[in-house]
């Protein structure tokens, strides 16, 4: 056996994480469309939250970016199921002459960072589990609280609440947008012609 082989079988070799014919079955199908886990039809709401949770806190499927998005296999998740990981696309080649990504382009370096990828996890509305944002960067689970404490000790809130399955979720909340003060009425100006007919005596 060479050693290109030997590193496709243990790429390929499932984890410990054991599975029944269900949670295997739903990650099968997540597979076979690209990684969206999606709730299969004849399966009651209930019983994939569950299953969903299950998933999150093991790291097996990552939460979606935005809301209502689907669920998205991690390569833990295609490994639990003897599925090697799909490769990541390769980064553009950069054309000769073409002037280099700068921090301030948002095109650049803000999409690549992982401290990007963490506060956009973080502000979704239903926030970020640890497993999340370790299955997110890669990560190690106490590499990601200490960047957790640099978030708060920086000055910005972090919300922390469980979730209905259970699971603890970190929040960047929303800023709150001050509602401007209602203009004041301003009283109408006297002129001397309203002064004269006010003093003016009724006629008898």
């Amino acid at each position: 056996m060479t050693a290109t082989n030997a590193a496709a079988i243990t790429a390929a070799a499932p984890t410990t994480v054991p599975l029944n014919r269900t949670e295997a079955g739903l990650l099968q199908a997540a597979a076979a469309d690209g990684g969206r886990l999606t709730r299969p039809a004849a399966m009651k709401p209930a019983t994939h939250a569950r299953l969903l949770g299950r998933f999150l806190r093991d790291g097996l499927v990552i939460a979606p970016a935005e809301a209502g998005g689907p669920h998205r296999l991690t390569p833990a998740g295609y490994r639990a199921i003897g599925l090697a990981p799909p490769k990541p696309p390769r980064a553009a080649k950069v054309v000769a002459g073409a002037p280099a990504a700068t921090p301030t382009d948002p095109a650049g370096t803000a999409i690549s960072s992982k401290k990007a990828q963490v506060l956009a996890l973080l502000k979704r509305e239903q926030g970020a589990t640890l497993s999340e944002l370790t299955a997110a960067t890669g990560w190690l689970p106490h590499t990601t609280r200490a960047a957790l404490s640099r978030i708060r000790t920086g000055g910005q809130a972090l919300l922390k609440a469980a979730r209905p399955d259970a699971a603890t979720a970190y929040r960047i909340p929303a800023p709150v947008t001050p509602v401007p003060a209602p203009p004041r009425a301003r009283k109408p100006r006297r002129t001397p012609a309203a002064e004269a007919a006010g003093a003016t005596p009724a006629a008898a």
